[in-house]
């Protein structure tokens, strides 16, 4: 997916101005205090990975960073990532030119100021693999599709088909979940949701929810996206560790 998903543009001037501003913001922060500290953001399959780096050089339009290898990991994967420091008006979406893992390095260009979308600032909505088969119910009728995307308060389903869903409309989404319940059984989740956005311009789609579960699903719901992140966490380290340790 298009990571504009993640945020919403600020734009104060124009795209060149505020990247004139934002370079010269940095340059002078830079000055004051050379290592001058950034936070990256990144959310890999959909957990938030964010850790500090130093600000090192700026060469026309590029700034060069010192980063942790796990963000160098996701920067690698992703290509673009978000950048936050108290120097600047807004956060900033980034897209990187260059990282190196094993050096802890990368450079960042083309910036904008953004908003990251409020449902990613307050909720941990993690990528399914694989995807869950989903059917919504409306009035009209069912719709098949695939969750792809799951938090506590929400959910994202690909529909690979048109379909007449428009922004609040009031449906009921029911997918299967292994094991979420009792260990090595397949249990039926249903919840009523409220769709909230939509994101695409050709098919498929990816529609979001809002969900609305009960306290006991609630409480599932949670201890299973727990382990999701569990397991997200040790694939960033088992892939961090393979490149720092090959000589």
């Amino acid at each position: 997916m298009d990571p504009s998903y993640l945020y919403s543009a600020r734009i104060n001037e124009s795209f060149d101005e505020d990247q004139a501003e934002i370079v010269s913001i940095l340059k002078r922060e830079l000055a004051k205090q050379p290592g001058y500290e950034v936070q990256l953001i990144n959310y890999y399959k959909g957990l938030p990975v964010s850790y500090p780096a130093q600000l090192i050089g700026i060469e026309r339009d590029i700034i060069e960073l010192d980063i942790y290898p796990q963000q160098a990991v996701v920067l690698a994967e992703q290509h673009c990532t978000f950048v936050r420091c108290d120097a600047l008006r807004h956060d900033l979406f980034a897209h990187v030119q260059y990282v190196n893992i094993r050096r802890r390095a990368a450079s960042l260009r083309k910036y904008c100021y953004v908003e990251i979308m409020a449902e990613r600032r307050n909720y941990i909505r993690l990528d399914l693999d694989p995807h869950k088969h989903a059917l919504i119910r409306t009035a009209d009728g069912v719709i098949k599709g695939m969750l792809t995307e799951l938090a506590i308060n929400g959910a994202c389903v690909k529909i690979e088909q048109p379909s007449t869903l428009e922004i609040n409309d009031e449906i009921t989404l029911s997918f299967k979940m292994h094991g979420i319940m009792r260990k090595d059984v397949d249990y039926t989740v249903k919840t009523e949701a409220r769709l909230v956005g939509i994101t695409g311009d050709a098919l498929p789609r990816y529609y979001r929810f809002r969900i609305t579960p009960d306290k006991i699903l609630d409480r599932f719901l949670a201890q299973y996206l727990f382990q999701r992140q569990i397991e997200i966490i040790r694939e960033i380290r088992d892939i961090t560790e393979v490149y720092i340790n090959d000589r």
